[in-house]
């Protein structure tokens, strides 16, 4: 049956980080009241915009998000997912980070936790973030 148009769900881009300190601990962030999912925990980060590469898009998200500063060459690429929700189609994209100035600090008042990586599974999370973190958990 071929597709049309209507069939067709936008395909939203998504830059997240794996913020990792040097405890080896990864920054886990709680989707605030009033957003899709909210209450469950994800990997900082947010939409790439129009124009913006997904580097740059991360750098933005972490300094509106968690007031901290990175550069691109502290973010290092390490795999993605592939998610459809109603609607639309999402496509994640996780980075490592171990270098930032600053204090993660929540600026939309949303609760941040530092998490052993054999933890991780512990925490509800939306359904594109879940496959991430057997992922991660092997590189740590």
């Amino acid at each position: 049956m071929p597709t049309t148009a209507a069939d067709v769900k936008k395909t939203v881009l998504v830059s997240a980080v794996a913020l990792i300190d040097v405890d080896g601990r990864v920054l886990l962030s709680q989707r605030p009241e009033g957003k899709a999912m909210a209450g469950l925990w994800e990997f900082p980060g947010g939409k790439v915009e129009p124009g913006e590469t997904p580097e740059a898009a991360l750098i933005r998200e972490l300094q509106e998000e968690l007031n901290v500063d990175t550069k691109e060459s502290c973010l290092a690429p390490l795999t993605f997912t592939s998610h459809d929700y109603d609607g639309f189609h999402l496509l994640l994209l996780l980075y490592v980070c171990r270098r930032w100035q600053g204090t993660p600090t929540p600026q939309e008042n949303n609760p941040v936790v530092w998490v052993r990586p054999p933890r991780l599974g512990d925490y509800d999370m939306p359904p594109a973030d879940k496959p991430l973190v057997a992922m991660l958990q092997d590189l740590l």
